[in-house]
């Protein structure tokens, strides 16, 4: 219970004006206060007949606490203002439109109490100042019984918020559409496009999700994040698909570590299985890499990191001869340039800054090594599954 120290208002014009107004119009005092805020403040003009029950009742229920207080010397309380408040700010009522409302009351009951002093001459001019001044000490009171009541329930509310919306996510992440449901889920509760498309991404927790769900931002996608035990996980929405290139790319420019991109899908309730192409799509980035990556834009990547003790084998069947090699490393980055351009000797000879001969006596040695040939397209898918698995494993 919150009450206030009573030693500003032990004041005996005070304590005498109080008990004559508890004696006699504190409900009319009730009324006017309630008929003043409904006419000034909007936000109460808009209130339904039960609201306004409600706020008349409150009023009553403070002004004859305060009365009582003060005709008695006792402390202030300010239970029945914080209540109030508590009500009317989960209602959506904005901390100015309080303060303005509780102006009002307290404004409507000093009136009164100063009228009625007013009326007796036989008052010194000295009791008259000292009752006025204590009106400022109760404005202050109430006003600060106001805002902490206000920030505090913000303060709840967004706690139940948050909690709200980590339910909803973990039910879509979990796949469990019944709980999604039960929870009344929507795309507005996760603040997702109500209309559009969907893609999942997955980051490193290394990443930061602010920077991340900015550059889905400039993209005219909204997101929503949940941090788990081994990485943070997002829900992106778009009103129109753009390319997945795109998306990877303003993920690259941002990402601290490794990011993956799902594909776009069209229901809400796909997100799991989007989830874990996501998945897929971050570890198909060495540990310790920092970019983005998609199954649109890396398949055969994204493949090889799905099914990781596949790809191991893949690599040892055919890079085995090769990676015996003393200069194996040197040979992997040969390898690795031919298939990254577009396979002319020329163009590794550019990547790597080296003589065209040198070149091609190293493509020879691969190609003798591992019994592949550039020339044939299964050769080359099989060197390119090979090499990805090993660059996943070349890394812890």
């Amino acid at each position: 219970m919150t009450a206030i120290g009573s030693g500003y208002w032990r004041d005996p014009l005070v304590t005498r004006m109080a008990k004559e107004l508890l004696a006699g119009n504190a409900d009319e005092l009730a009324d006017r206060a309630a008929e003043a805020m409904f006419a000034e403040i909007d936000r109460y003009q808009a209130l339904n007949a039960q609201q306004r029950a409600d706020v008349r009742e409150n009023i009553a229920h403070v002004g004859r606490g305060l009365l009582t207080s003060l005709a008695n010397g006792d402390p202030i309380r300010t239970d029945p203002v914080q209540l109030g408040v508590r009500l009317r700010a989960a209602q959506g009522m904005s901390l100015g439109d309080l303060l303005h409302a509780h102006r009002i009351g307290l404004r409507i009951i000093w009136d009164a109490i100063i009228e009625r002093a007013s009326a007796d001459s036989d008052i010194p001019a000295d009791e008259m100042a000292r009752a006025v001044s204590s009106v400022w000490s109760v404005v202050d009171v109430f006003s600060t019984a106001v805002t902490d009541a206000y920030q505090d329930t913000l303060v709840d509310l967004a706690r139940h918020d948050e909690r709200q919306r980590l339910a909803l996510l973990d039910s879509l992440i979990d796949n469990r559409i019944a709980d999604w449901s039960t929870l009344g889920g929507t795309t507005q509760a996760l603040g997702l496009h109500e209309r559009g498309s969907f893609l999942c991404v997955a980051a490193d927790l290394t990443d930061d999700g602010s920077a991340l769900n900015r550059a889905l931002r400039r993209l005219g996608m909204r997101s929503v994040w949940r941090p788990r035990t081994d990485d943070q996980v997002g829900i992106a929405s778009a009103p129109a698909r753009t390319d997945i290139a795109h998306v990877v790319e303003a993920l690259t420019a941002v990402a601290t570590g490794r990011v993956g991109v799902s594909p776009w899908y069209a229901r809400l309730f796909d997100t799991a299985a989007a989830l874990r192409m996501a998945g897929s799509a971050r570890t198909s980035l060495p540990v310790g890499t920092r970019g983005a990556a998609a199954l649109d834009t890396n398949p055969v990547g994204v493949l090889v990191a799905a099914a990781p003790e596949i790809g191991a084998h893949v690599a040892d069947s055919v890079l085995a001869p090769l990676l015996a090699q003393p200069d194996h490393e040197q040979l992997l980055v040969f390898l690795a340039a031919r298939l990254d351009t577009k396979g002319s000797t020329g163009d590794v000879a550019d990547r790597l800054y080296c003589h065209r001969n040198t070149v091609r006596n190293r493509l020879d040695r691969i190609e003798k090594l591992t019994g592949r040939s550039f020339e044939r397209p299964a050769d080359v898918a099989a060197l390119f599954a090979a090499l990805s698995a090993q660059r996943l494993r070349d890394r812890p």
